[in-house]
């Protein structure tokens, strides 16, 4: 009887229901974050330049212009104040300009103390700290640092530990960026995808350096390009190098039906305008390897030109130094 009374316990608890452990929640999905202007927002948007400055600096034939342009002691410096953000090592940079400030992305290793700690060396007030996305991997995890720098409000935003977002005054659209890296706008397009950026994006195609600003174009601006900017939906360009040239693509987007040919030929005028220019002598303009040519479609005009790699660098650093070094400051307006 005491053995048939230990086996119906024993079968009793094998029938009892066991408590189940609640399900762990799912991981969150990777965060997206390549190509880095994915994350920029088209609404507001007034200019944006996008590169791969690494694509730039691994190509042997523009070490001695970059050299020039970029002394390697001051990309060191630059490196040591940023908490370790080297153009030289930056798979991608974007550069965004509003009505309400400037975003800055940057596509590289990092090491996210060493990034916070950078930037609150930069702003006078550290104002405050939050963890946006956390969970257990790291890699997925945003964190966002905010402060002033004199009258100017700035924060830092560090995705896990390959980007980070600065943005000098509004956030609203580096918190906007934050939501595009972790899939949150379902229904919205970054700027390159929205129109008329998306037709600029197109005949640009995959350009290490691209640049572009959405029209329309009023006041002074309208009177831009021989006037064609009146017309103009967006202008862009982008650059290439290729066998020790630099492949230069200028691109106007506009309804010129009928007109286009006469708008490409106008486009080609103002170009040759301006190499007798002092910035165009400065850019190598007047020597180019290649002469220009011009395309037109109903809806956009082209020019393109090869120029040589190393007066167009010096030139475009010559006219843009103090940009250059400030760009961390701020940005150009429109």
């Amino acid at each position: 009887m005491r053995l048939a009374g230990v086996l119906l316990l024993t079968a009793a608890s094998a029938c009892a229901p066991r408590a189940v452990s609640p399900a762990a929640p799912p991981a969150p999905p990777p965060l997206h974050l390549t190509p880095l202007a994915d994350l920029v927002p088209a609404a507001g948007l007034s200019w944006i330049a996008d590169l791969r400055p690494r694509a730039f600096f691994a190509d042997a034939t523009l070490i001695p212009a970059l050299a020039e342009v970029f002394p390697e002691a001051e990309l060191d410096a630059a490196a040591r104040e940023r908490g370790g953000l080297d153009l030289r090592g930056m798979d991608g940079f974007v550069a965004a300009g509003y009505d309400s400030g400037t975003l800055l992305l940057a596509h590289q290793l990092l090491e996210p103390a060493k990034l916070e700690g950078a930037f609150a060396g930069r702003v006078a007030d550290v104002q405050g700290r939050a963890i946006d996305r956390g969970g257990d991997d790291p890699r997925g995890a945003i964190i966002r640092t905010w402060g002033a720098r004199g009258t100017s409000h700035e924060t830092l935003v560090v995705f896990g530990r390959e980007a980070a977002g600065l943005a000098l005054g509004s956030d609203t659209r580096l918190r906007a960026a934050e939501l595009f890296a972790e899939g949150k706008l379902k229904r919205a397009q970054p700027a390159w995808r929205t129109p008329p950026l998306d037709g600029i994006a197109a005949r640009l195609g995959d350009a290490p350096l691209r640049v572009a600003v959405p029209g329309p174009f009023t006041g002074l601006w309208s009177k831009g390009v021989g006037g064609l900017l009146a017309a103009a939906t967006g202008a862009g360009g982008a650059v290439w190098v290729e066998g020790g040239a630099a492949r230069v693509k200028i691109v106007l987007t506009g309804n010129w039906g009928e007109r286009a040919e006469e708008a490409a030929q106008r486009l080609r005028s103002c170009y040759e305008a301006l190499t007798d220019t002092g910035l165009g002598r400065l850019l190598g303009l007047p020597h180019p390897v290649a002469a220009p040519t011009v395309t037109a479609a109903p809806d956009g005009v082209a020019l393109e030109v090869r120029l040589a790699v190393e007066p167009l660098l010096r030139g475009l650093a010559d006219a843009t130094t103090s940009q250059l070094r400030d760009l961390m400051q701020g940005g150009p307006t429109r």
